[in-house]
């Protein structure tokens, strides 16, 4: 009996007196987001189990942007891609999802060290935009907007599962990783570093979207790449920074469609008429009212 209670003494000392090597389980942080708050960002999924995985964004009607290291050794048959996606255990307003058709990875994707961390998926058949789904722009990252606004289906903790629900928090953007990475790791011409102390991406945050208001208007400058865990106070993390990649963009994707705008279209046919001063050789005019639709 003594034997006993002194193990179980030892174990609780264990538990409650020694340091968690994976910090302190914290929740990711930030609040959760609204139903067409982020209509461009997505949810990349396994078709097998419907297990979210990854995020990215809504480049075009037809193309996605997430992480290399999300879709690497994987084929478009294995995934699926879900719009206007909020809650990941229910179906949301104006939700739809998408069978990959193809996927293209960067061809300077370094596995090992994760750089040049970007991919485009070309989907099946076009996402149907509206209050719910919709595209973003991409632009270089404006350095003089300390903040960005970082969101995603993340774990919870270190090891745990993604978040039911789509949460957003606030980033700092810094100028400089490599405090707490290696120039192999860390390259600033094509990546950003963001990071809070009282929140960060975790885990299943892979590819989705950093994006800043520039001009009043959102614009993502980066998709998270990786990090060093998700603890309090933590390092920063490394996102993929976009810009340095409009070339290899627009050759496999196209120039982004410009973002519809609302457009009033008259249904008043104004009817010519016809001359009323007599002439000489004359032809009656008549006029059909035309279709404004043709």
């Amino acid at each position: 009996m003594d034997t006993v209670l002194l193990l179980l003494f030892c174990l609780s000392i264990g538990v409650l007196g020694l340091p968690n090597k994976f910090g302190s389980g914290r929740v990711m942080g930030g609040t959760q987001a609204v139903a067409g708050e982020f209509p461009y960002v997505v949810s990349i999924s396994r078709v097998d189990d419907g297990q979210h995985f990854c995020g990215g964004f809504i480049y075009s009607p037809k193309w996605v942007v997430t992480a290399a290291s999300c879709v690497y050794g994987l084929y478009p048959s294995q995934l699926k891609v879900t719009a206007a996606d909020l809650s990941l255990n229910n179906v949301d307003p104006g939700e739809q999802w998408v069978s990959v058709f193809s996927i293209i990875i960067y061809d300077g994707y370094n596995s090992a060290f994760q750089t040049n961390d970007i991919a485009l998926i070309e989907l099946a058949t076009s996402i149907t935009f509206g209050p719910y789904a919709a595209l973003i722009k991409y632009e270089e990252v404006d350095e003089s907007i300390s903040l960005g606004t970082f969101m995603g289906w993340g774990a919870a903790q270190t090891d745990g599962l993604p978040s039911m629900k789509l949460r957003k928090t606030s980033l700092t953007i810094t100028a400089d990783c490599l405090a707490h990475y290696t120039a192999d790791e860390f390259n600033r011409n094509y990546m950003i570093c963001a990071g809070s102390a009282s929140s960060s991406p975790c885990a299943y945050d892979e590819g989705s979207p950093l994006v800043q208001k520039i001009s009043n208007e959102d614009v993502v400058v980066g998709i998270m790449s990786k990090n060093r865990g998700c603890e309090t106070n933590g390092p920063p993390s490394i996102f993929t920074r976009l810009s340095a990649y409009y070339a290899w963009f627009q050759a496999n994707a196209g120039l982004q469609p410009i973002i519809p705008t609302t457009v009033t279209v008259s249904t008043t046919t104004l009817k010519p008429t016809a001359p009323t001063a007599p002439c000489i050789n004359c032809v009656t005019a008549s006029y059909m009212q035309e279709n404004p639709y043709e």
